[in-house]
């Protein structure tokens, strides 16, 4: 039996992760400036607001000194604070601040745009399959 690297399906999946990522990085870094890490907390803390550092590597799968890195970052910009959570004096809760939630209202409809230009090489039919198969095996 014989691995063609180029034919196996995860080697595949992440040459097409890192490419797309890459591609997509390219509009946030020039509209804002940021990272990838960094647009990734930004996204995540708009859809959860008030969440733990663990909370965001767990909801990016980026690991734990990425995700300081990219809320330190974020923090010096303004664009989001820490509170000591209320509920366990432990837990320190990150949320975006009005000039987090503004920078994350001004890329979205950039991230749409983007979205849409990839897919648009796709037939409506070939998008619900290519959905439902990443939802399959993502599951």
């Amino acid at each position: 039996m014989e691995l063609k690297l180029n034919e196996f399906l995860p080697y595949r999946l992440v040459k097409l992760a890192a490419k797309v990522s890459d591609e997509f990085a390219k509009v946030y870094a020039k509209e804002a400036g940021l990272s990838v890490a960094q647009w990734r907390v930004l996204a995540h803390l708009a859809e959860h607001p008030q969440s733990t550092a663990k909370q965001l590597c767990d909801l990016a799968t980026m690991d734990k000194s990425t995700v300081s890195r990219a809320v330190k970052q974020l923090a010096e910009q303004g664009m989001l604070i820490s509170e000591m959570s209320e509920k366990d004096k432990r837990a320190t809760l990150l949320k975006l601040t009005a000039q987090g939630e503004s920078l994350y209202a001004r890329l979205v409809p950039l991230a749409i745009e983007w979205e849409k230009s990839l897919l648009e090489k796709l037939s409506t039919k070939d998008k619900h399959v290519l959905f439902r198969i990443i939802e399959e095996l993502g599951s």
